[in-house]
Parts: structure tokens; sequence; C-alpha cells
């Protein structure tokens, strides 16, 4: 687990290159914490520097990078873990292939070597990584299948570029210009993140995650899918009990923890005493050949404390428990540095606990695995078991349904304590779509598509980019349609950032066991009643966990990795708030309609409406671009580049 950097460009200073890739690997220190180096090549007129920070985890010696194969036709910057390349080396070796370390990163080169682009489809791995081919002049880019690790690029006026694992590190190149992209702020307010190809910025992109990228002597293609979600598959469940499914979910699962247990240095364990984290516990302390460490955080506040349910686990496995309890000033205290850290602006306020977590985790280790995407594969989310009940409500007449559901709205007490109710079903009625993956959208988003328009006025000619997003299992299986949907822009765009940005930001590398490609696989391969059966979501997954996981934990219902940001936007937060309604960068430009965003406070502030994920996604944008506008200020500029400063 590491840190990438890299340009190619025409410049007469290949020292100049070298600088530049030198700030790209200072910016993110924290990703590679054991060391960083950088090499670099005149190859025809192009300037090429590939940089590295290291996390030193596997092949703690030899697995220096950047790294060029034996017979230097490749060269690799390479973030992640390969989980299969010791089956994948000897198949290499097989074939003629030699090593001079044990680090997966070699692995990779030598099958690029031996099979061309068509080695990224045989990586079983969380992963992005470039590779040159010194003698075509050629780079090559991609990315994992679930979007576990993030690469951004940008192409450079001169027909060169530059990439990195973050997009901080990539505007750190003089010629990537800062100006803000439309696309991006409106996937931005709608989605609480920046969906790829868009950034914040117009001149750097995304890669999708499942995608490769090609630049080939100053021409840059487009981004090609080497992987794509697989539909139902009736090979694997016809003729086959529920209980012998149950059974392979729970042995194909733990053949994945074995696999990312794999590693040089201690793997701990994040446990929030949810079915996931708790499964893969339950497993990593079975296969383990070391007593292990599980990191937990509670809160003071019983409303969002999960900790007993952790120590309930962790004492059921036996493994060693560490954990802290939170107060409010200790999750108010971080949210400055903790925003420091983001590149980009992602509004999920759970973020902050994710940040204190890892930092728990960092003092004690440098990898954990976690039990992130069991929700999106296994369909743990309330929102389909709403598209069920829209069913129903469907083939009402839509005056009927509307008055029927605002009646019910209006019986409700009116306290706290039912504003979610209500909520919820003014978001049922009020997003309603009868096209079943735009409705999931709207009822998922911060801000609707008619308050999108007039929160961002150059936005209303265009949809948020999730909404674009085509690239679905085929077949008739609805509910299947949506976990696809969610699994390629929700989960790798806001739970695996948020997980890689908050890990990465102590030196912590987290491996998902779940979204291992046997999981992924596996678990689309089967049809949507053995995920969500009648009110009963993960129902497989849950079956499969029985008799390993203690019963209180699989009959929990889920519980989000909340804060009181509601409250606390009335409260300790409200006057970060009214200090951005005076005056901030978030309105140069004329992007943002502040006033609607000041009816947002004022609604909020008076518990008329609960605007906080608009209003949170204000804040961190903020903090962003205040951070951004500083760091330009301080940092030299060249005589002849007008850099544009948002």
């Amino acid at each position: 687990m590491c840190g990438i950097a890299g340009l190619i460009e025409r410049e007469n200073d290949i020292g100049h290159s070298q600088r530049v890739v030198s700030s790209m690997l200072q910016v993110m220190a924290s990703r590679g914490p054991d060391g960083h180096e950088s090499t670099r090549e005149r190859r025809g007129e192009w300037n090429v520097v590939l940089g590295h920070r290291r996390l030193a985890i596997i092949d703690l010696q030899t697995g220096v990078q950047p790294m060029a194969n034996v017979e230097a036709t490749h060269a690799i910057t390479f973030n992640g873990e390969i989980y299969n390349f010791r089956e994948l080396r000897r198949e290499l070796e097989g074939a003629g292939r030699s090593f001079a370390t044990r680090s997966d990163t070699e692995v990779i080169l030598q099958l690029h070597a031996e099979r061309g682009d068509d080695a990224v489809a045989s990586l079983n791995g969380m992963f992005a990584y470039a590779l040159w081919e010194p003698g075509r002049r050629r780079l090559l880019l991609a990315r994992d299948r679930a979007g576990i690790k993030p690469l951004f690029y940008a192409p450079l006026p001169d027909g060169g570029i530059a990439f990195g694992s973050t997009l901080s590190v990539v505007l750190q190149h003089p010629r990537v210009d800062h100006a803000p992209d439309v696309a991006g702020y409106a996937s931005y307010f709608f989605s609480d993140y920046l969906h790829p190809p868009h950034s914040i910025v117009r001149d750097v992109r995304q890669l999708p995650p499942g995608h490769v990228l090609v630049w080939e002597d100053g021409r840059l293609g487009h981004a090609r899918r080497f992987w794509s979600i697989p539909s139902v598959d009736a090979r694997h469940f016809a003729g086959r009990t529920e209980r012998d499914l149950a059974a392979e979910t729970w042995d194909r699962l733990g053949a994945c923890v074995e696999r990312q247990l794999v590693a040089d240095v201690p793997v701990g364990i994040f446990l929030s005493g949810g079915l996931d984290s708790s499964s893969v516990a339950v497993l990593a302390a079975e296969r383990s050949k070391e007593r292990m460490l599980a990191f937990s955080i509670g809160f003071e506040d019983a409303t969002y404390d999960e900790s007993a349910h952790a120590r309930t686990v962790a004492r059921a496995i036996g493994v060693r428990h560490v954990e802290e309890i939170l107060r409010e000033r200790d999750v108010l205290g971080v949210v400055d540095e903790a925003l420091d850290m983001l590149d980009q602006p992602l509004g999920d306020p759970s973020y902050l606990p994710t940040f204190i977590l890892s930092r728990l985790a960092a003092r004690h280790v440098k990898v954990v695995v976690g039990g992130d995407g069991g929700d999106e594969l296994w369909g743990g989310y309330p929102t389909y078991l709403a598209h069920k009940l829209a069913r129903i409500y469907r083939v009402l007449p839509r005056p009927l349904r509307e008055r029927w559901i605002m009646r019910c709205i209006d019986l409700l007490p009116l306290n706290e304590g039912y504003q979610s109710l209500e909520w919820k079903l003014r978001r049922f009625v009020g997003r309603w779509d009868d096209r079943p993956l735009v409705r999931h959208q709207r009822w998922m988003s911060a801000l609707d598509l008619p308050a999108l328009r007039d929160a961002i006025p150059a936005s209303a000619s265009m949809l948020p980019a999730t909404l674009h997003d085509a690239e679905l299992p085929p077949g008739e299986d609805p509910i299947n349609r949506l976990l696809a949907l969610d699994f390629s822009t929700y989960m790798s765009g806001s739970v695996l950032t948020k997980v890689d940005r908050a890990s990465m930001a102590h030196g912590l590398e987290v491996r998902p066991p779940l979204l291992d490609n046997d999981m992924i696989d596996w678990a689309f391969s089967l049809p949507s009643h053995y995920k969500l059966r009648g009110k009963v979501g993960k129902y497989l997954f849950k079956k499969a966990a029985s008799g390993h996981v203690p019963r209180d934990i699989i009959a929990r219902p889920k519980k989000g990795f909340g804060i009181p940001l509601r409250a606390w936007l009335r409260g300790p937060l409200a006057e970060k708030l009214d200090a951005v309604m005076s005056g901030s960068p978030v309105w140069d430009g004329g992007l943002l309609e502040r006033e609607t965003f000041r009816e947002y406070h004022l609604q909020h502030r008076a518990k008329q409406v609960d605007h906080s994920k608009p209003l949170w996604s204000l804040l961190v944008l903020d903090h962003w671009l205040r951070r951004l506008r500083d760091t330009a200020q301080r940092a030299p500029r060249s005589a002849n580049l007008d850099r544009h400063i948002v």
C-alpha cells in the first residue's frame, strides 16, 4: 500500500520535471511514511518521471518502487495489494519468467510482459498503478474493479499527462488548472461525492473502477473497461439448497479473508459490531497464526454507540480488543485536521469517526481487514426494501397516493423523535420517479434535482453523473440491478473513498475481504431473493454467518456509523456556517447560489427542515477551497504560468 505519482511532459529541463514529482510525493507523505523514490528518463522529446511513496507491508527489503522488470521492458509505480500474486508467480515461472524480488509488484510487471494489457483482468486485489513501456513510449493506468484504490490524471497542454493517487497530487503540476468543474459540483451536491470521471476541478479526471487508460507518444485514449459486473448465473444455485449455498458463502469468505491476511507485518481488524465486520473478524481470528488486535470506537451518546456489540464479538473470538470511547468534543476537535486530509470534498460525515478509528488502529498496526462492501453485495440498505414497497404504492392513482402519504405525515406528532420518519416519508413522495434506477439515486441524494438546479444554476441543463451510469448487468432482476448501481456509484465514490482517505491519512492500509474478486462474482451470480427476502436484507449472508457470529449480532437492525450532525449544525458548528454565509470562496465565480444556502441554514436552525446534508457538504467545500487557496498562495509561481485559483 502506497501512493503513486508521475508525469510525462515536453520539457527541456528534466530536473524541473523531477522537482514537480518531488512536490507530488511530498503532499501525500502520509500515504507512504516508509520512504519515497522516483526514477527519471528522457525518451525522445518526453521527460518521464515516476514517483512512489511506500508503506512497506510485503517484501520489506526488496519491494522498493518504482520498479522495472528484469528485462527492462516495463516499469511500474503501484499502489495496493495483489492477493493472488503467489499463484500468478508460479504460472509465470512455469512460462520461463524470472524474478528478482518476492513482491507482488514484480508479478504485475512480468504478467504484463507475458500477457500485455489483458494482464490486469487476472489480478485479484485492490490496486491503482501506472505501467511504463519505454520502448513503445506508452503508459497504461489501471484501477481495480471495485474502486478501492483511487487514481487521478490530467492531460497536459503539451500532449503529456500527469497522474497520482489523489487530486492534490495532480494539482501540484503547474500547468494543471484549478478552475471548478460544474459537472463535478453537481455530482458532489447531488451525491455527496465526486463520481468518475469527474473531479471537483475541470482539468483533472478520475479513472473509473475496473478501467484502464492508455497514453502513447502524446495521444491519450479513452478509458476502457476491463471488467463488468456479472449477471445471475443459474449454474451456481440450480438444484441446491439454501443450506448448501450458505455454507459455500461462508467458505468462500473464509478463503478471501485468509488471502487478505498475507503480510510481512501484523494485521489487525476493524470491528464495528455489525454483521459484516463481525463475520470478517470471526474468520480472521480463526485463520490467523497470531492472536489479532481488533479496533473499535464508541460514543458517550448512547444513540450512536455500538461499542457493546463490538466487545461481545471480541470476547467471543478471543482477540485483543482496543477501543476508544468518544465524547462530542473529541469528534468536533478533529474536524479541521480531518478535513485537511481530504484531497477533494467528500460529504459523508462518517468520515470523521472513520478518521479517528484509523488513528487508533495506526498506533498499533499498519494493516487491518474490515467489512466494507457487504451492504452493496448482499442488500443491506433499507432503500432496497423501499423499492419493493414502491411497487404497491405505484399502482395507486397519483393524486390518491400523494394525498394518502401526506395525510400520514400530517398526523405525525411534531417533535424531534418523529422528524426522521416524517423526513423519510416526504422524501419517498417528493423524490418519486417511475424509473427505478433514477428514483433510487434521487432517494439517496443530498440535494434532489429541482433543489440542485436552484443551488447550482449552471447545472440546470445537465444530469448528475451518477444518473448516466448505464453499465449494469442485463436481466430482469430489479434488485440486483440496484445493487450493481450502488456498487458502481455510491460504494466506490463514497464508502471506499471515505475509508481510503481516513486510513491513509494515518499510514494505515484497510483491506476489504468482502470485495475480493471471488466474493463479488459469487454475490452477483445469485438472484436477489437470496439477498432480500420479504423484509429481511442480507438473507443468505445471515444464514451463512449463523452458528459462527453471535446470534444477537445477526439479528440486529442495520445501524450506520453516525454522528449527531443535524444537532451540531444548529449548535457547535453553526458559527462555522455563519462565517461561510458571510464570506467564503464557495461563492467566488457564482457557481453556488448563496441565497438558496442561506435559506437552508435558516430553515435548519429553526428545525423546519433537515438540511444537514447540503449544509455539511457546503462546510467541507469551504474548507477545501480555503486550503487550496492558501496552498497556492504559498507555492512559488512560474512567471509564464497563470493558475486560475477558484
